[in-house]
């Protein structure tokens, strides 16, 4: 782990939240280079990602990435200055692109929020709300079953009951799935919320009332939780804003 306070004084409530955050996305090897994503379709992680809080920034380089390659892009980082607000770009970025494409062009580049996200968060709303380990979640799922998928949620990319990872929390609107919350990434001391809202019921607030029941999902008791989002993701930061959550820091990853 690399956490570079530069000038600041780090504060460490921020500072290791985003440790902990970074260290929750993905697989680790015993050197601390990035292996493949903490989801359960366990993707490949980012060559290069670089999270940053108001009082100081954490690096994880990938384990392809080669050794001379990752000692010039942690001196870059050493003099990276905070990514403290939502719209920080970090001032070694076209550095940063250029050493790793001396191995391998750069595919894909993108720019994150990470948002700390209580557990049982309070919110105050009267959306039917179900989730998984429950009877009641169990009998959605067998109707699913029985029926097959929703033609809403296959539309959304929910192909099949294996991509209902859980715990998973949904909001219901007359019975019909408007907003699934579920966990996309889970390490040993925090999880990570994906949260899907069907098109017809976006803006109603069928999200955030998901995503304030998955976090009082008994099994994330005891795990910090966060919530993050693209930064052109607008849909997602209104949800982020109605449920009030605090931003930590922003993010960037290369691949």
């Amino acid at each position: 782990m690399t956490v570079i306070g530069g000038d600041h004084e780090v504060d460490e409530s921020d500072a290791e939240l985003l440790a902990i955050h970074v260290d929750q996305l993905y697989t680790l090897t015993e050197g601390g280079r990035i292996g493949p994503e903490h989801g359960p379709d366990r993707s490949p992680g980012p060559r290069l990602y670089l999270g940053g809080c108001d009082t100081g920034n954490v690096a994880r380089i990938g384990h392809e990435v080669g050794d001379e390659t990752a000692r010039a892009i942690e001196a870059l980082v050493a003099g990276e200055p905070p990514l403290r607000d939502p719209d920080s770009t970090p001032i070694h970025l076209d550095g940063y692109i250029e050493l790793l494409s001396r191995e391998a062009p750069v595919e894909e580049q993108s720019s994150g929020l990470v948002y700390r996200l209580p557990n049982d968060l309070g919110y105050e709303h009267d959306v039917a709300l179900v989730s998984s380990g429950t009877p009641e979640g169990d009998r959605l799922l067998a109707v699913i079953a029985d029926r097959g998928m929703p033609r809403a949620m296959v539309e959304v990319g929910f192909l099949s009951l294996d991509h209902f990872w859980p715990p998973w929390c949904v909001a219901l609107h007359e019975g019909e799935i408007a907003s699934i919350a579920f966990a996309v990434r889970t390490g040993a001391a925090a999880a990570e919320i994906g949260l899907t809202t069907m098109p017809a019921f976006r803006g109603r607030g069928f999200g955030p009332a998901a995503t304030a029941g998955w976090t009082s999902h008994p099994s994330l008791r005891g795990l910090a939780l966060f919530y993050s989002t693209d930064r052109t993701n607008l849909a997602s930061q209104r949800v982020a804003e109605r449920l009030g959550l605090r931003f930590i820091g922003a993010s960037l990853r290369l691949r």
